[in-house]
């Protein structure tokens, strides 16, 4: 018996002791973060071997099952072998999703930690007084479990932002009083960063930390924040009253009967519980965030001309390195991570490097280790590498895939360009006003679908500043996922991802990503239409690419875009070798 499958024997035990026919654990905090702090990750992580970052897990008092949808079911396939827990193919046709699986087995009593879902999460799971959900946590049963983050938040620039915090503030407070309501709570952590124009360091890679928003109708804010946090400068920050980070509760309780926005998406049921005058409403700062103001946008196609120089590097170093038989992915994830942090605006990275080489780069969100790590020699096909960014300006999000054979296999190369195909096509899209990433996706799927194959994942996301690397409310799908906010319009301002992708188990995964900026096209007397600009700059693999698969139009598309790389990236490299190896692998691609 495996020691997950011993920790769900005594959680089993305690579930049966206290009444429970099953018991759930979600991979989220109580902001309902889509990546969270160690501290509330640690229990799933503890009672099941899946290491994915999302998944829920299921636990009855005879079984235990991992929910996690396609990008992760090669990875837990693998993780999952030698233990007892059962993998759901979660968004498969055919397949029961968790509150259906459970109200069709009658798994009630049913436990939960209600701080860890919003309302319309929970009403899912609901079907009347008869078929009780108890509000229950197993944390405690965690060994070892990790503290709390407890790093200094810090303020952002001013001159890196287009508005004020006063502006924000009172942009939000105008979305308040247009929903009547009076106050606002705001608790997504990417929101409050926004509102306050601080970043903080309380999960991995993204810079953001715990605390609560409440802004009053007259504009003052209550912070809720282990106090530890704060550095000196914030006591100037009058229009701020702070508290301990626990007393949220506390505090509405007091104003439960003040009309109040919050958004039911974005904040759990636990809080919501305690706002007897609620407004339902879509966060204003989420969609205020992801419209960049100019200063946004110039700042964020600054730092992706750094971005794209230590991608290439990365380039380089694997073409002069391949034949050694000394390279392995942790050595260059560790070498594109270095890179960006050797130029003094990039302060992290965006997320863990993903460096998958073969049928490692199948599994979407793989990620190698020193002490795991796939060797890189000729004899390999390909390095599929997904990395980003945190600057001072701006987050950056790209892939490329590199091919390290002498002579990659025809499928590499028919696939590696279906993939460039599918990415051109959607980047050239003309689009009219109130169309939405769903509107447009098949751009690029079908492409895909053409052939059979199909990614089963979005083909992008939004993008934050300085914040999350995935941020809603955009994003390209050609379905409803109800765990994805992405189907809002798209509007200038906007910066999403394109990412298209093949993935063969067992052989190779391929993925071209890169980021783009949504701007006016041209009006007419049937609409005002938008486009694309690529803000990107990398180059493709040459001798990974079929022509003879490009219309004259990609073809058109990638030489202008080569052209685009080069003449943005070469006035900011000293080093000549570098220089030299841009414009090779920028040059003119012919028939």
């Amino acid at each position: 018996m495996s020691i997950f499958d011993e920790r769900i024997k005594k959680l089993q035990a305690q579930m049966k002791a206290d009444g429970l026919k099953a018991y759930i654990i979600p991979a989220t905090d109580p902001h309902l973060s889509e990546y969270c702090a160690d501290y509330y990750l640690a229990e799933r992580l503890y009672f099941c071997s899946f290491r994915g970052s999302d998944g829920t897990l299921l636990v009855t008092l005879d079984n235990y099952y991992i929910y996690t949808d396609g990008r992760y079911w090669v990875e837990a396939e693998k993780e999952l072998k030698g233990t007892s827990g059962i993998l759901v193919y979660d968004g498969k046709p055919g397949v029961m999703s968790i509150s259906e699986y459970i109200k069709h087995n009658n798994l009630y009593p049913l436990g939960l930690d209600s701080s860890l879902f919003s309302i319309n999460q929970l009403r899912k799971f609901y079907i009347d007084t008869n078929h009780p959900i108890k509000h229950v946590s197993y944390r405690y049963l965690v060994e070892d479990l990790p503290s709390m983050p407890s790093d200094k938040i810090w303020k952002v620039n001013p001159e890196l932002l287009s508005t004020t915090r006063s502006e924000r503030v009172a942009k939000i407070l105008k979305y308040v009083n247009e929903h009547h309501a009076e106050n606002i709570i705001l608790t997504s952590l990417d929101d409050i960063a926004y509102v306050l124009g601080y970043r903080g360091n309380d999960i991995s890679a993204t810079p953001i930390f715990y605390s609560y928003l409440y802004i009053e109708g007259n504009g003052l804010l209550h912070l809720f924040i282990n106090r530890e946090k704060l550095p000196d400068e914030f006591s100037k920050e009058i229009d701020v009253i702070v508290h301990d980070y626990d007393e949220l509760i506390a505090f509405i309780d007091k104003r439960e009967d003040i009309p109040t926005l919050v958004d039911p998406n974005k904040t759990n049921s636990h809080i919501i519980a305690h706002l007897h005058n609620k407004i339902y409403a879509t966060s204003p700062a989420y969609i205020f965030k992801a419209i960049k103001g100019d200063v946004e946008i110039k700042n964020t196609i600054d730092v992706h001309v750094l971005d794209g120089i230590a991608v290439l590097k990365l380039m380089k170093y694997i073409d002069d390195n391949i034949a050694s038989d000394e390279l392995d992915e942790y050595k260059c994830a560790a070498f594109i991570d270095n890179a960006r942090r050797e130029n003094p605006r990039c302060y992290d990275v965006s997320f863990e490097t993903i460096a998958a080489v073969d049928e490692n780069a199948a599994m979407m969100h793989y990620a190698p280790s020193k002490d795991a790590s796939a060797k890189m020699t000729l004899n390999n096909q390909l390095l599929l590498v997904d990395s980003g960014g945190q600057y001072y300006g701006g987050t950056t999000d790209i892939t490329r895939t590199f091919i390290l054979a002498k002579a990659p296999s025809a499928e590499v190369i028919h696939d590696y360009t279906l993939t460039l195909k599918a990415q051109i096509n959607l980047s050239t899209q003309i689009f009219i006003e109130k169309s939405t990433g769903h509107t447009i996706d098949i751009a690029s799927r079908e492409v895909m679908w053409r052939e059979g194959l199909d990614y089963k994942c979005g083909t992008g996301h939004g993008v934050g500043y300085m914040n999350c690397v995935h941020e809603g409310p955009i994003g390209f799908r050609y379905y409803d996922s109800p765990d994805r906010d992405d189907k809002a319009m798209l509007v200038p301002g906007h910066i999403i991802t394109i990412e298209p992708g093949v993935y063969k188990a067992g052989k190779y995964g391929i993925r071209l990503e890169n980021e783009l900026l949504v701007e006016e096209a041209f009006t007419t007397p049937d609409g005002r239409f938008y486009k694309f600009k690529t803000i990107t700059y990398c180059p493709y693999v040459r001798r990974a690419i079929d022509v003879t698969m490009l219309t004259d139009d990609e073809l058109k598309w990638l030489n202008d875009y080569n052209a685009l790389v080069y003449n943005t990236l070469s006035p900011h490299i000293d080093d000549p070798e570098l220089k030299d190896y841009l414009k090779e692998q920028t040059k003119e691609i012919t028939r």
